[in-house]
């Protein structure tokens, strides 16, 4: 207990021995412990008679002041309890641009209009982010982070498949087996190489092609407009060619050698006293996965 708060009661109690019954210490203890108050500030805060207490001209001033503060700390502490018990607030959440835009958006605003004393900040982004550094309480992330410092919670496992406009698949041939790959074009995410590798899951195990192309983006959304223009192929998570495949506009090949699937991850600094409000959206979020097709909620 602090000399502050002891001082505080006495002035309130208007006696040594009531403060220290409210206080559950001794009187010697009550009146020690105003008195290293005293000397720690240098001046007198008690007048004090056998039968009565008064506050000095500085007493008032400190009284006061400290009474002040020690309100405003209750206040805090309440209302830090009462964001334990209903999201309040804000709630920074960053994640992919396409992923954000086709399937979080409208998760977000729902979860947002359940809870409208909680301020949602949805921030779509397809480079890593400091999670910490920029103030943020959840990060979604497709794949494994390089900061081992935050908590990799999977939330779902994304297929991925390997598609291309069926213009393109006529002119240019359809591939039967990943080494036909080396002979088309193909679209993939990095801006900085006309060259990557594609590792897929075969019959007879991984298996491994160098692929190149003359378009490359950082976007999947792009890359997935550029196969229905028959640009070339592409490997692209489900939630972004869906509909094309539905439609007809892209065409499935390779189906014995799928990608590897992604997973989908809630990054979060800590485990420990997870706010209501990051609980609470993870848990919507891992309802709705779990019911989402062809987005798979995991089981980890």
């Amino acid at each position: 207990m602090e000399d502050q708060q002891i001082f505080v009661a006495v002035v309130e109690a208007a006696s040594f021995t009531a403060a220290a019954r409210l206080l559950g210490i001794s009187v010697t203890a009550t009146s020690r412990r105003v008195q290293a108050l005293e000397r720690r500030l240098g001046t007198r805060l008690l007048n004090r008679t056998t039968r009565r207490l008064s506050l000095t001209e500085a007493g008032e001033v400190y009284y006061e002041q400290v009474r002040r503060i020690l309100r405003e700390l209750r206040d805090t502490e309440a209302q830090l309890a009462g964001l334990a018990e209903e999201p309040l607030g804000q709630l920074r959440v960053t994640a992919p641009m396409s992923f954000g835009v086709r399937r979080l958006a409208p998760l977000v605003a729902g979860f947002a209009r359940s809870h409208p004393r909680l301020q949602v900040q949805l921030l779509l982004d397809d480079q890593v982010v400091d999670v910490v550094g920029q103030g943020l309480d959840l990060a979604l992330r497709i794949g494994y982070p390089r900061d081992s410092s935050l908590v990799a919670r999977p939330l779902a496992v994304i297929p991925r498949h390997i598609c291309a406009a069926p213009r393109y698949l006529e002119d240019q041939g359809i591939p039967r087996r990943p080494s036909d790959l080396n002979r088309h074009a193909c679209l993939h995410y990095s801006n900085l190489s006309v060259r990557e590798e594609w590792t897929l899951m075969g019959p007879q195990g991984p298996e491994s092609v160098a692929v190149q192309g003359s378009f490359c983006s950082n976007n999947g959304d792009v890359l997935c407009e550029a196969a229905i223009q028959g640009l070339g192929i592409a490997m692209l998570p489900d939630f972004i060619v869906q509909r094309a495949l539905a439609d007809g506009r892209l065409q499935r090949i390779l189906a014995d050698y799928e990608p590897p699937a992604f997973t989908l991850l809630a990054l979060y600094p800590s485990r420990d006293l997870l706010p209501t409000k990051t609980r609470l959206f993870l848990e919507m979020l891992s309802a709705a996965l779990a019911s989402a097709v062809p987005i798979h909620r995991t089981d980890t």
